[in-house]
C-alpha cells in the first residue's frame, strides 16, 4: 500500500482499505498513519470487515425491519450528536482537564500539550494512556489516532517555562513534555515507569 499524495475522501481511503488483500493490525496502523484525519472510521470499518459474515439471504420480515427501524430510532436518540471529524482531544479543557492532572499529579501546561497534539503518541506510557482513555471515554485506539493528528498551532499570548523559545508546532516525546513543564525528576521516572497514579 503506498499513501497517494494527494488529499483523499473519506469513501476513497475506505476503498483502498477494503481492496488491500489483508486487513490484519500492521495494515490498519499504515492506514491510521497516512490517513490519521480517518483514523476512528478505519478503525471501526475493519472491525467490521473483521466480523463473520452472515450466510442468510432471505428478505427480512415487515417484523423483523420494524424492529430494525425502532432500534436505530433508539440507538440515535441515545448516541451523543457530536459533529464528524470532532477532535476527541478538545475535550481537556475545564474539569476534565483539572482533573486528569490532578490524577497525573502534572500541571495544566502538560494537559494543554495533549490537547493540542504536541505528544508523540508512541512515547505515551500505557498507564497514561489509559488514564487518558478513562478521561475521555474513549477506547485506546481511538486516543492514540486523535494524538497522531497534527499539532495544534500555539495561541499567542501564553506563558512558556521551557527553556527554548516556542517555535513552531510540532509533536515531542512525553518525557520532553514533562521536562518542559518543569516536573521533578524523581516524579518524572514514575510517570515514565508508569507508576504516577
Amino acid at each position: 500500500m503506498t499513501a497517494n499524495p494527494l488529499p483523499l475522501t473519506l469513501d476513497a481511503v475506505l476503498d483502498l482499505f477494503q481492496s488491500e488483500g489483508v486487513h490484519d493490525g500492521d495494515v490498519l496502523r499504515q492506514y491510521v498513519e497516512d490517513y490519521p484525519q480517518y483514523a476512528i472510521q478505519l478503525i471501526d470499518f475493519s472491525q467490521l470487515l473483521a466480523a463473520p459474515e452472515h450466510e442468510d439471504e432471505s428478505p427480512l420480515s415487515a417484523t423483523d425491519e420494524s424492529r430494525i427501524d425502532a432500534a436505530w430510532i433508539t440507538h440515535k436518540a441515545a448516541t451523543p450528536s457530536e459533529p464528524a471529524g470532532e477532535d476527541p482531544l478538545a475535550r481537556l479543557t475545564g474539569d476534565i482537564g483539572k482533573d486528569l492532572a490532578r490524577k497525573l499529579g502534572v500541571p495544566r501546561q502538560v494537559i494543554t500539550c495533549l490537547r493540542e497534539h504536541r505528544v508523540l503518541a508512541s512515547s505515551l506510557p500505557d498507564t497514561i494512556l489509559g488514564n487518558l482513555s478513562d478521561a475521555l471515554d474513549l477506547p485506546p485506539a481511538h486516543v492514540i489516532a486523535a494524538m497522531r493528528q497534527p499539532p495544534i498551532p500555539m495561541t499567542t499570548g501564553r506563558s512558556y517555562k521551557s527553556g527554548r523559545p516556542p517555535g513552531s508546532a510540532e509533536q515531542m516525546t512525553f518525557e520532553q513534555i514533562l521536562i518542559d513543564a518543569g516536573v521533578s525528576e524523581a516524579d518524572r521516572s514514575k510517570l515514565l515507569a508508569g507508576s504516577g497514579e
